[in-house]
């Protein structure tokens, strides 16, 4: 199927001066699904394991419960789900197998209540047994480990599960509820779970700020999990004297790729699942002198396995052009320079944590407020102004709060499909 997925690679500049040293310009690179391509995706076989310990009470349990009946209304018979809660004990409150009776699993959804403290091993060991049972290569394989508080049983026992996650081609998602849990180990456990995913980077781990947070987090997790393409490679191959410096994902989170997708003249992306958001990728690349005229610079090409088995490869062109004329190279792409802009808003704000963790808070407020500037430029208004009262307490205190960091880590990454800007 030629049209299944949407390629495009876009230039900052169409056409470009005619200097006598080489000179920098960015590529961005999207892949969405088509129309028609979007309505499918592949099954799903996920686990969830609920936290619901003493402190989950209140709020938190109540919008936990409301958040995964709206995930249990939206499966098919074709999806394999698990549910396994866990406080001091761990218990499976729904086994693997598929959704055919909603009403019966949600009352039981309904039924749990808080209690005990926090053992998470247990939990990750049954929930990783229960996507077991149904796993398969054509299946979406997930644990979806939700918890508000740190473990009151040994990290090491998480870790050691994290890495079976990872030997059986499990990758676990993390959900941090509110203030008190561990972000960092958190992440670490989905890292840890991405041993089958080399070319992944990070795990997935997502901050949940409130219990107003807790239904459009969870729905964010579940639409992360719509796959509707495998085996995803990108492949931009540059002409002879060009040179990429670096190379980020940008959608649906932002990460540097580091140089390892830099091969020779090509950039090699192993995008691996294709969800139905899409991806999208930004390229630094330095340009070499060249005379006046058009030029192509690079190809892009996508391959891909669709869920019924059909591959697929597209290819675009890209052309600049290298002109003499002033009036014709002074035009930026805005479109690819808004997604610039969240990259540069990023950087700022991780390098400002941490510059405050080495003790220069000078220059970690200082590039917090820089963030803050590209922020409201570009209408993010509701993170601008949590940096903003960062920077502050940052000047003040010498701290950064546990909030903010649980969001320059994991929420100020966060984009949103770039061709709904």
């Amino acid at each position: 199927m030629s049209n299944a997925l949407e390629l495009s690679s876009l230039c900052s500049r169409s056409s470009v001066p005619v200097l006598q040293q080489p000179q920098q310009i960015y590529v961005l690179t999207e892949l969405y699904p088509a129309a028609t391509t979007a309505k499918q995706r592949l099954p799903l076989n996920f686990a969830l394991l609920l936290d619901h310990s003493g402190s989950m009470s209140g709020d938190k349990l109540r919008t936990m419960k409301q958040a995964v009946n709206r995930i249990i209304d939206q499966l098919t018979e074709g999806d394999i789900l698990s549910i396994v809660t866990f406080e001091t004990r761990s218990k499976v409150l729904f086994p693997a197998g598929p959704v055919l009776t909603k009403d019966e699993i949600k009352h039981k959804v309904d039924r749990i209540q808080e209690a005990g403290g926090t053992n998470m091993a247990p939990a990750l060991c049954e929930g990783i047994n229960q996507v077991r049972q149904h796993h398969a290569p054509d299946r979406i394989n997930r644990v979806i480990l939700l918890t508000d508080g740190e473990a009151t049983d040994k990290d090491d026992d998480s870790r050691r599960e994290a890495d079976q996650a990872g030997e059986h081609d499990i990758p676990i998602i993390g959900l941090g509820f509110g203030r008190d849990w561990n972000e960092d180990f958190i992440i670490e456990l989905a890292d840890r779970s991405l041993l089958a995913h080399p070319g992944s980077g990070s795990g997935i781990v997502e901050y949940i700020p409130s219990p107003d947070d807790a239904v459009t987090i969870f729905q964010q997790v579940f639409q992360s999990m719509q796959v509707v393409a495998q085996d995803v490679t990108v492949n931009l191959r540059m002409v002879q004297g060009l040179e990429a410096h670096r190379v980020w994902q940008v959608m649906p989170v932002i990460k540097d790729l580091g140089p390892g997708v830099t091969q020779g003249r090509a950039i090699v992306i192993p995008v691996g699942e294709l969800e139905k958001g899409g991806a999208a990728y930004l390229a630094e690349i330095m340009l070499p002198r060249r005379p006046a005229g058009l030029v192509r610079i690079a190809q892009t090409d996508a391959a891909y396995t669709l869920p019924d088995g059909e591959s697929g490869r597209q290819s675009v062109d890209l052309i600049i052009s290298y002109s003499e004329d002033p009036s014709a190279v002074g035009q930026l792409d805005q479109y690819v320079m808004n997604v610039v802009e969240k990259v540069q808003a990023f950087k700022l704000q991780t390098q400002a944590l941490d510059e405050a963790d080495r003790g220069d808070l000078k220059g970690a407020t200082q590039k917090l407020r820089q963030a803050v500037t590209i922020l409201l430029s570009q209408g993010e208004t509701g993170l601008a102004d949590q940096m903003q009262q960062e920077a502050d307490r940052l000047a003040a205190s010498g701290k950064i709060s546990n909030e903010g960091r649980k969001t320059i880590k994991l929420t100020s990454r966060k984009t949103v499909k770039l061709s709904e800007e």
